[in-house]
């Protein structure tokens, strides 16, 4: 059985490899976003508020509908959703940087979300399945870091091309790639739906033993992602509007400022997995945002060198907690994986968007600089309801119904 099962495990490297590339791609688009909106606020005339009403259609549009997605799949074979959310995400990124007005702005802001949103449920349930309990945490942190690097290196080119002769239109050039990268997928989308015996076999015992949601559990663990999205919301989209408004330092230094942030969680992506196979999720899920408390209280009392170093640690030590999440997420609802994925990357995540829109109104009233105190406050919340998480501290727990 053993023996058989190591021979099969060369079959399941080529579907994870094509899930992990379409999370970078599809990821691309959330990645550029905030290095936009210093552009945008400026070229419409935006308040923090109505920069706030950004980041929250994209999160929202991209988060909050993710769980109706995940019913979908959860449901009925939707491979085709992933080829789908990439060319959503790209071309809509593609277009807005030619927007004319503002509710065209939204308008082209949501279509980009809705691609989002359709991808990453039925991508993180494909992650899972083929995947095997002892390594869930390290195969979807593998699968987390395809979308961490996207992110980023959305990030690391939108910097670069507002730099370029057409400035804020080259977001044209993230077109191609979503185009190409959604025609592959499309062409190996038996790939991506295929089960091996042993899985379908292992599918129909979780289905057959499928049990009331744990709606308790649920609450908390959504509470807890509820305080840590708005507090990477908030991060991703004050840092270069405090170096842009407050500190009067480039757009392109800002760009570049929030790339350090999102580079580094891609290795906290990865650590944060592993770890959390060998030290258990709950450990890594109160660790993550207890060590992170500090060093975001410290961010506006530093200045040049020691805050890149800073905003680094920040973004490995925050987005280590993400890929543990959902995995234990995944655990706590078998049969429910891909609404487990929309629940926990998804609609939380998108009421972290209302959360920057109310930093937003925040920043309006008090000063950008009132935005830090509160995100300094927050990890407060993320910690204590942790420890109303099921596991226990620094001990590895393999589901035995998964």
């Amino acid at each position: 059985m053993v023996d058989t099962q190591a021979k099969k495990k060369p079959v399941y490297a080529r579907p994870l490899s094509l899930l992990t590339l379409g999370h970078a791609v599809v990821d691309l688009s959330p990645g550029a976003l905030p290095v936009l909106l210093p552009l945008l606020k400026s070229l419409f005339g935006l308040t923090y508020a109505q920069v706030g009403i950004i980041v929250m259609a994209q999160n929202i549009t991209s988060s909050v509908i993710q769980p109706l997605f995940g019913y979908l799949s959860d449901r009925l074979p939707t491979p085709w959703l992933v080829p789908l959310g990439i060319l959503f995400s790209g071309v809509g990124m593609a277009l807005t940087g030619h927007a004319t007005s503002f509710p065209l702005l939204l308008v082209i802001v949501m279509l980009t979300g809705f691609g989002v949103a359709a991808f990453h449920p039925q991508g993180s349930k494909g992650a899972h399945f083929v995947s095997t309990p002892e390594r869930r945490g390290q195969d979807m942190a593998i699968f987390s870091v395809g979308g961490q690097f996207g992110f980023s290196l959305g990030t690391i080119a939108m910097a670069l091309l507002i730099t370029l002769p057409g400035g804020i239109t080259n977001t044209t050039y993230f077109g191609p790639p979503a185009i190409i990268t959604a025609a592959l997928l499309w062409l190996n989308m038996a790939q991506l739906s295929h089960r091996t015996p042993p899985v379908q076999a292992a599918a129909h015992k979780r289905q057959a033993t499928r049990g009331p949601l744990p709606y308790l559990l649920l609450t908390i663990l959504l509470t807890y992602i509820l305080f840590r999205s708005t507090i990477a919301a908030g991060l991703s989209t004050y840092i270069p509007l405090y170096y842009v408004d407050h500190l009067k330092g480039s757009p392109a230094y800002a760009g570049y400022l929030l790339s350090i942030y999102t580079m580094t969680g891609v290795l906290g992506t990865f650590v944060g997995g592993i770890l959390s196979d060998r030290l258990g999720r709950k450990t890594v899920i109160i660790l993550s945002l207890a060590i992170t408390w500090p060093l975001i209280a410290l961010f506006p009392y530093t200045t040049g060198l020691t805050t890149l170093a800073l905003v680094g640690t920040i973004g490995f030590t925050l987005v280590a907690s993400s890929s543990p999440t959902l995995v234990l997420a995944q655990e706590m609802m078998p049969g429910y994986e891909a609404m487990a994925a929309g629940l926990t990357t998804g609609f939380s995540i998108g009421l972290g968007g209302v959360g920057a829109t109310v930093l937003g109104v925040v920043a309006d009233s008090f000063g950008i600089n009132s935005v830090f105190l509160a995100l300094a406050v927050l990890p407060v919340g993320t910690i204590i309801t942790g420890f109303f998480l099921p596991g226990k501290w620094f001990r590895r727990e393999i589901p035995s119904a998964q």
